[in-house]
């Protein structure tokens, strides 16, 4: 894929958005809708990324090299003048440098999908897929619920960001998931905390329906 070099806005978050993943922000801080309204009368694209020093509201703030496009798919305005919108996760961006922190952060960036390890192994993707299933089953067991089959992408790439978003896990460790330019080696990161994730949640599961017959 050809890499593209453009100026992006950031939205500087304590959270790790994925390509292909959902976000909704509330918008309140003057700066950022003024970030937005510039975004909605060009091309409603901004980005994503994880901070790595200060805070999100009220100051300046240190963002993470690598983030993530988000388009704005939803957008409307709510009481005291805040917005309200909703952005879907395109694809990975690098920063290359930043241009200026006035009003709203902006850098140039490396936008685009560059696989150093692009071929995986069916088994693998298999093997992969099946620790996800096995994961929301687990879940919804837990809440009560219940599910035949997880549908998940049968793309690589897109599978390997799909799983990462799904994981409960510290931001920092997603970060390094999104970070890391092998899909190969981010599918294999997702299986090892989802298999970590399952075994806990197998022993909760077997409590939860223990203490569910126990009460009977």
């Amino acid at each position: 894929m050809t890499i593209e070099i453009r100026n992006l806005p950031l939205f500087p978050l304590h959270t790790v958005l994925f390509p292909g993943s959902t976000i909704p922000l509330n918008v309140f801080e003057d700066r950022y809708k003024t970030m937005i309204n510039d975004c909605r009368a060009t091309d409603d694209m901004f980005g994503v990324v994880l901070i790595k020093e200060g805070e999100e509201v009220g100051g300046p703030s240190i963002p993470h090299k690598i983030g993530t496009v988000a388009k704005i798919t939803n957008m409307r305005e709510i009481s005291g003048g805040r917005i309200y919108l909703t952005a879907l996760g395109t694809e990975r961006f690098k920063i290359r440098e930043i241009l200026e922190d006035t009003p709203y952060l902006t850098a140039t960036v490396e936008v685009g999908e560059l696989d150093n390890d692009p071929y995986i192994p069916e088994i693998e993707l298999e093997s992969t897929k099946e620790a996800a299933s096995t994961h929301v089953k687990h879940l919804l067991s837990i809440s009560g619920g219940w599910v035949d089959r997880t549908r998940t992408p049968s793309h690589p790439i897109e599978l390997s960001y799909f799983l990462a978003q799904l994981l409960q896990i510290d931001m920092a460790k997603k970060q390094d998931i999104l970070g890391n330019n092998s899909c190969r080696e981010r599918l294999a990161a997702c299986k090892d905390h989802l298999e970590k994730a399952n075994a806990n949640l197998l022993i909760q599961s077997e409590l939860e329906v223990k203490l569910r017959f126990s009460r009977h």
